[in-house]
């Protein structure tokens, strides 16, 4: 049966030969692991020499030609054009040698010049046309999970695709769906990629973060190593796979868990996932009363780290991640309840404002998530409101949803940081939605991710 549902994934997808540069590389491409999209075409291109070895598969190109039984990269329609979903590679291969794309300077060497001919043959590629990219997902899945006989994408590629679906507002249900696993695998999927993201936090030597952030990293050991029975409760962890949520739940455990990744996945030749806790923690020192980084009370809860753009300390021990603006954490915030949204004073002589503000420091949104998110989205949608006011960037008038507004002030004279901090926040704007609409079940922790994305625009701008 499975064979037969096979032949029908592919009733829908339209085989056709279409012009080069009406494709786009993707930077939603699973084997782009990090913590920033990249902004450009040219830094995916840079990425792929760096990490995927380009400069081969340019030389084979170059040298053998264009191999028909492997063209067919898989795309999906994207505005007028098209996004490669599969076969980035090949396409920036093309681009490359037809001088759609530019090298790094350092890499222009490996792109040989070609003959005319060969280079207009490269301006047109025959590929399979997908009705989206979640029915493309399952398929590659399929291959890039390790079971098929094309590359996987890697430890955290894969976690990090579902993480980014999962972001992006899709349902346990869905992601099951979208990429051919079960719900308990992709609950395992998740938490993975959250425990990742928490190891980002810690405070790290740049040599040691230069490491995590390698997109071939295995962080397989630590994750195997705290499966063992009893380890989990040793180091102080727990992985909440119903609520998706890492939680810390003893004073040390941050340090224990920064001696783990720096043992199992930093060093080279450090102890493996099947060790045992004392092969481990043989040498850990127990860190002065409050001086381990980032410690949380036991039984605190740790959010995400986030979206992209977030991952780096900011050097002043609070683990707030590197993308969010001016380095503000939670953790700084004085007076704050465990699990509230804000604790600022209001400047603005609004008293919609001033009330909004007063519940985000009193509202546990560990028990009303959903009253959480529709709080936040109601404090950035009155922000919103004010600023275009205040700048008169609205003279018609109009009536402006959330999504419009966020594309005015956007657009309008305010600064570099809130830009990049409002235009991180519309990933986050269709999860608020379809949590206030009752179409999504509301989650503390993509609650939390979305607080931490805004803190530092809420706290500019009250």
């Amino acid at each position: 049966m499975r064979g037969v549902r096979g032949l029908f994934v592919y009733e829908k997808f339209k085989y056709e030969r279409v012009a080069l540069s009406a494709i786009r590389l993707d930077d939603r491409n699973p084997r782009i692991v990090t913590q920033q999209t990249l902004p450009s075409e040219e830094a995916i291109i840079d990425y792929l020499f760096e990490h995927e070895d380009l400069a081969s598969f340019i030389k084979m190109m170059a040298t053998e030609g264009r191999n028909p039984g492997a063209e067919r990269p898989y795309v999906v329609k994207d505005g007028k054009g098209y996004v490669v979903i599969e076969g980035n590679t090949r396409i920036a291969t093309y681009k490359l040698l037809t001088g759609q794309l530019v090298a790094p300077e350092a890499q222009q060497a490996a792109v040989p010049l070609i003959a005319p001919a060969t280079r207009d043959e490269l301006l047109s590629v025959d590929v399979a046309i997908a009705p989206s990219r979640d029915s493309l997902m399952a398929i590659m899945a399929r291959a890039h999970f390790g079971r098929g006989d094309k590359s996987k994408w890697g430890y955290l590629g894969s976690r990090k695709a579902v993480y980014d679906d999962w972001q992006g507002g899709k349902s346990i249900a869905q992601l099951a769906n979208v990429f051919g696993r079960t719900q308990g695998q992709i609950r395992d999927y998740l938490v993975e990629y959250l425990l990742y993201l928490e190891a980002l936090k810690l405070d790290w030597t740049v040599a040691e973060k230069q490491a995590l952030l390698r997109p071939t990293l295995e962080f397989n050991p630590p994750v195997r190593f705290l499966q063992s029975t009893g380890h989990k409760q040793l180091v102080g962890i727990e992985l909440d796979k119903i609520n998706l949520e890492v939680k810390f739940t003893a004073p040390e455990a941050k340090a224990k868990f920064k001696h783990l990744v720096k043992r199992t996945a930093i060093e080279d030749k450090g102890p493996g996932a099947t060790s045992s806790y004392s092969d481990v923690f043989f040498d850990f020192v127990q860190p002065a009363q409050g001086t381990a980084a980032g410690a949380q009370q036991p039984g605190s809860s740790s959010s995400p780290a986030g979206v992209s753009g977030s991952g780096a300390t900011n050097g002043e021990g609070t683990g707030a991640p590197a993308g969010s603006a001016a380095g503000t954490s939670q953790g700084a915030v004085t007076g704050l309840k465990p699990n509230t949204l804000f604790n600022y004073p209001v400047t603005r002589n609004d008293l919609t404002l001033v009330q909004l503000m007063k519940e985000a420091k009193n509202l546990n949104t560990k028990s009303y998530p959903a009253a959480g998110s529709a709080l936040l989205r109601s404090i950035v949608e009155v922000l919103l409101k004010i600023l275009i006011e205040e700048k008169g960037s609205n003279p018609q008038g109009k009536k402006l949803d959330l999504e419009s507004a966020l594309n005015v002030v956007i657009g309008g004279d305010i600064s570099y940081d809130d830009k990049s901090i409002l235009k991180e926040f519309k990933g986050h704007v269709a999860y608020l939605n379809l949590s206030s609409h009752a179409t999504v079940v509301p989650n503390h922790s993509r609650l939390i991710m979305v607080r931490d994305c805004v803190d530092a625009f809420v706290k500019r701008n009250v």
